[in-house]
């Protein structure tokens, strides 16, 4: 009998030992492989909203001092906020609606300075601290601002068009009287 147990239990215990450390071994690399895989997506989306905000800075709607303060949105969101797939999309949602928002020309556009103003009461309206940058800013203040931010260049934009149609029925309407 304990010719049974010496010959057949102790290698097949060995055996059971090995693949369990060698299932746990594959189980981390799996894990640490995840971990980098969300740690690059997140640096990636970082590295894109910069380079965003770097062309806003090229076409002088932003200033260095108003790229700094935005790019704050994406440097400090997981800071109070758990690193979870679901905040990581929400995240990139929210950063590519702050791209989307911002308005496009530059100093030779129409109302340059209208579109100037508009992104710096936006830019104005962020959190200066860290502390600022929290769950309720990012789920609520945030994307109020960033509506606030479209619907002021909606309105500059109505307006414009109102007085361009003003402009082009004046003339007409003066030759047919």
């Amino acid at each position: 009998m304990l010719e049974v147990v010496a010959y057949f239990v102790i290698p097949v215990l060995v055996i059971l030992v090995i693949a369990y450390f060698y299932v746990e071994a594959q189980k981390k690399k799996v894990i640490e492989e995840n971990k980098k895989a969300i740690v690059l997506r997140i640096a990636t989306m970082k590295y894109n909203f910069k380079a965003d905000l770097k062309r806003l800075v090229e076409q002088e709607i932003l200033t260095i001092r108003e790229q700094e303060s935005v790019y704050r949105i994406a440097n400090n969101f997981f800071v109070f906020q758990p690193v979870t797939v679901v905040n990581i999309e929400h995240c990139e949602q929210l950063l590519k609606n702050v791209i989307s928002a911002m308005p496009t020309g530059g100093p030779d556009s129409i109302n340059f300075d209208l579109v100037q103003e508009q992104v710096s009461l936006f830019v104005r309206s962020l959190p200066a601290a860290a502390r600022g940058h929290n769950a309720a800013f990012y789920r609520n203040e945030l994307p109020e601002l960033i509506k606030q931010l479209v619907d002021s260049q909606e309105n500059m934009y109505e307006n414009e068009n109102e007085n361009s149609n003003e402009e082009s029925q004046g003339p007409v309407s003066a030759t047919a009287a």
